[in-house]
């Protein structure tokens, strides 16, 4: 069976029903239950004769066929922009033709959900199958998930009764896998207005941020503005949820051009000054400061799949990157000077130092992400991922457990923070911590690191005053991890994602599949040196980025 139920669970369900049911209703209800599946295939089958048909023709824009689909080519929107347009095709022809509707919500794929009188049904398929865009368009239901084409939805009479289905332009991009579907449609729910004795009822045909059944005061329609600008909604689903988060959150990005000759002689002469003193061989390894514009790409993701931060703070050595438009308002380039106190801390090109002050940044929120450039939204996420409504960060513990011991300058650095962090939580704590951190976005919260500035001062005093990595450094974003979590003021979660590494040719195959099936939540393109492996070469990893983010972002010039 292809129901996803097994035979012999089947056959149980019968038999249950026969013993429990009288003759006559049973077979009432095995009638009725058949009826329902030739109904239901009659539709799927009409549904697939309309998408068979080739409307290439039909188009003024580039379409191709795909998926028994006539998917629109090319453009340059984000999602969100797509789901705007969908959203806009639909309202703007239920205004044009008099039908009243309002708003009900946003999906986890930034669509729109509306709602209209059950009682318009019949007038609302009418006047979406006459829709004339010039670009592919299609309906999907919410019942049973059949597709078929808008301009089908009025004769199609099995879908008379439909309660809910979106309406929906499909778009692909030329050289890559990103596509939108009817997930980004504009989804249209039939509530119903209760009468006789249920006057005064409404009855929604699916869960909202409020409940299904409500009342005729609490639809009473009030105008917020939404990201699909201002629009009508029921006064009741204007009321803050126990779940809703309110406050606000930024993202901040450390970011070096490891390519400016400026920077590089800035380097090289702390070195000088820095001679003689021993330091891990990866410490100040070239490839932890090359860039491959990894910081436009995730920016970019940054903008498809998660567009609800208020700032982006990008923390640099004094430089911009060229392709860098400061000129939008959600930018704000932070130089290290901005954040370190007087005294000789810089030149530094130490990222535990920098990471460690980070909260110092002038205007930044309480909550915040901190974002490596080399890390990449690889879907929808909403700040419910990163916060719980009350403000508790939802952090990312790996299963990987770091090596126990004392810190050494012959181990790798990553092992060092670890132990150096171990050791400052179990003198304060009693408690001892193991567990890796995923190479994730990181939730912090700006007052934890205040007090852990204060609580570890010496500590923090000597990563801020060692310009290069040294294995006595601790890192502020990993000792808020494990610090906010005993303290009550963290949670663990559970991202979906992969780190690759492309210092190691075996990660090309997850990069391929990542590409492919677009099911992580975030991902880490790393450059960590491998004794004896075959880095995957540079145009491989550009493909990759454009190919997952091919559409530019607002802060690109």
């Amino acid at each position: 069976m292809n129901n996803g139920v097994s035979s012999s669970a089947a056959v149980m369900a019968k038999d249950t029903l026969k013993r429990l049911m009288p003759a006559s209703a049973y077979r009432t209800v095995r009638t009725t239950g058949l009826r329902a599946q030739k109904k239901l295939a009659l539709v799927r089958q009409r549904a697939l004769l309309e998408l068979k048909r080739d409307r290439s023709a039909e188009f003024s824009c580039d379409v191709v066929q795909a998926n028994g689909l006539t998917w629109k080519l090319g453009g340059q929107e984000m999602p969100a922009d797509r789901a705007r347009s969908n959203f806009q095709l639909v309202t703007e022809t239920l205004e044009a033709a008099g039908i009243s509707w309002w708003y009900v919500g946003t999906s986890n794929y930034q669509a729109a959900f509306i709602a209209v009188s059950a009682t318009d049904r019949a007038k609302v398929r009418r006047v979406l199958s006459q829709i004339d865009s010039g670009e592919p368009l299609y309906a999907r239901s919410g019942t049973h998930g059949t597709v078929l084409p808008a301009s089908s939805l009025s004769g199609e009479r099995l879908w008379a009764a439909e309660d809910v289905f979106s309406i929906f332009t499909p778009q692909r991009f030329r050289n890559s896998t990103l596509a939108y579907g009817a997930e980004r449609g504009c989804r249209i729910e039939f509530w119903k207005f209760g009468q006789g004795e249920e006057t005064g009822q409404v009855i929604a045909p699916r869960e909202n941020r409020a409940a299904r059944l409500l009342s005729v005061a609490d639809v009473e329609l009030v105008q917020v503005e939404t990201a699909f600008g201002l629009v009508p909604t029921p006064v009741v689903l204007t009321e803050r949820m126990v779940d809703d988060i309110t406050f606000s959150i930024d993202a901040v990005y450390t970011w070096v051009d490891g390519d400016d000759p400026s920077w590089i002689n800035s380097k090289r002469r702390r070195e000088a000054e820095l001679s003689g003193t021993k330091y891990h061989e990866e410490a100040n390894h070239e490839a932890r400061f090359r860039s491959r514009d990894e910081l436009k790409y995730s920016l970019r993701s940054l903008q498809m799949f998660a567009p609800w931060f208020r700032k982006i703070f990008i923390v640099t050595a004094g430089q911009v990157p060229a392709w860098l438009d400061t000129s939008d308002p959600r930018i704000e380039i932070v130089d290290h000077k901005d954040i370190y106190p007087d005294g000789d801390y810089l030149p530094t090109f130490n990222s535990n130092s920098i990471i460690s002050r980070l909260h110092h940044i002038p205007g930044l929120s309480e909550h915040y992400v901190y974002i490596n450039d080399d890390v990449f939204f690889g879907r929808d996420l909403g700040p419910d991922r990163f916060f719980t409504p009350t403000g508790i960060a939802k952090v990312s513990p790996s299963t990987n457990r770091r090596p126990f011991g004392e810190a050494t300058l012959l181990d790798e650095p990553h092992f060092n923070l670890t132990r150096n962090i171990r050791r400052l939580l179990k003198e304060r704590f009693g408690v001892t911590v193991s567990r890796a951190i995923k190479h994730t976005p990181h939730p912090q919260l700006k007052s934890v690191h205040f007090e852990m500035e204060s609580e570890f001062e010496n500590e923090y005093e000597q990563t801020w005053a060692s310009p290069f990595r040294d294995h006595r450094d601790i890192v502020a974003d990993q000792l808020h991890h494990y610090y906010a979590q005993i303290t009550g003021r963290a949670i663990p979660t559970r991202l979906r994602y992969h780190y690759i590494n492309i210092l190691d040719d075996k990660y090309r195959l997850t990069m391929e599949n990542t590409l492919r099936l677009r099911d992580r939540d975030t991902f880490c393109i790393n450059d960590a040196p491998v004794a004896g492996a075959t880095p995957i070469d540079d145009e491989f990893v550009t493909q990759f980025l454009e190919s997952y983010f091919p559409v530019k972002s607002d802060f690109e010039k």
